[in-house]
């Protein structure tokens, strides 16, 4: 993994890594995951640009007290870049992180040059509701593992278990393996799914005005796919991608993933 800086921010301490040259990029991960899930992507970014990853608060290997709010860890995001004295960066966030990217260019809008969302939402909505629901239940019968279990068999399509099972079950190994990243706690999975409730950004979402890249899946049975075309309907000119399959298209559809977001960065002016 390389070393790995940390920025001592007061209250929390976040975990980064940077890759690649050119113009920054900031990532930002989703609901319980570290930054390692940033792998497939990687190769995308660092063609043109220099990519920074980081574990969200009580994440990985960042500390700090779990989130109360996604605006809390927006702020975090944003205290990063000054940290890193980044004064103007793309900002590419997935699922938990798009919707922390969203309160993040709204916070600051001028910080950002371009923005890229996956596989996120901007609104309350029912499915999502009773998902939550049953992710409490999950969590708090079963604990981490059970949960990512469960999360499993959402986040891929039936094919994909049957050509990829032994790479999804080292993904899962290597969610809870004894490298120094410790598995998200019951109490900061529980966290993030209240402060992922209170999310809704969409009447604001159309002040954002730099060039937007979203994608989602259209099979996608944890976010649905109308989130993504609700969010590319509200932000003006945004440019929208739906791919065939689910939530984990970055891995699944990976290639045509990539190629969309590597297209996207070589299109922006430099």
């Amino acid at each position: 993994m390389g070393f790995m800086p940390t920025a001592d921010l007061g209250d929390v301490q976040l975990h980064y890594k940077e890759r690649g040259e050119g113009p920054p990029v900031l990532g930002v991960m989703g609901f319980g995951l570290d930054q390692r899930f940033w792998a497939s992507q990687i190769p995308a970014v660092i063609g043109t640009h220099r990519f920074i990853t980081f574990d969200n608060r009580a994440v990985g290997r960042s500390s700090g007290p779990p989130p109360t709010s996604i605006e809390e860890m927006a702020d975090d995001g944003l205290r990063l870049l000054d940290h890193l004295d980044i004064e103007k960066t793309v900002l590419f966030g997935v699922s938990m992180g798009g919707t922390i990217a969203q309160r993040m260019i709204l916070a600051d809008p001028d910080r950002f040059s371009a923005l890229i969302l996956g596989i996120t939402w901007a609104r309350p909505n029912d499915f999502m509701r009773r998902q939550h629901e049953l992710g409490r239940l999950i969590i708090r019968v079963g604990g981490p593992e059970v949960m990512a279990q469960s999360a499993l068999v959402r986040m891929f399509t039936p094919n994909f278990f049957e050509v990829a099972g032994e790479m999804i079950d080292q993904m899962v190994a290597a969610q809870f393996d004894e490298g120094g990243s410790v598995p998200a706690s019951v109490e900061v999975l529980l966290a993030q799914i209240d402060a992922l409730e209170k999310h809704d950004t969409l009447a604001e979402l159309g002040d954002i005005d730099c060039p937007t890249l979203v994608f989602g899946g259209k099979m996608d049975v944890m976010v649905p796919g109308f989130g993504s075309e609700e969010i590319a309907a509200a932000i003006p000119g945004a440019q929208l991608t739906m791919f065939e399959t689910g939530h984990g298209c970055m891995v699944e559809e990976m290639e045509a993933v990539n190629a969309l977001i590597s297209g996207f960065l070589s299109s922006l002016p430099r």
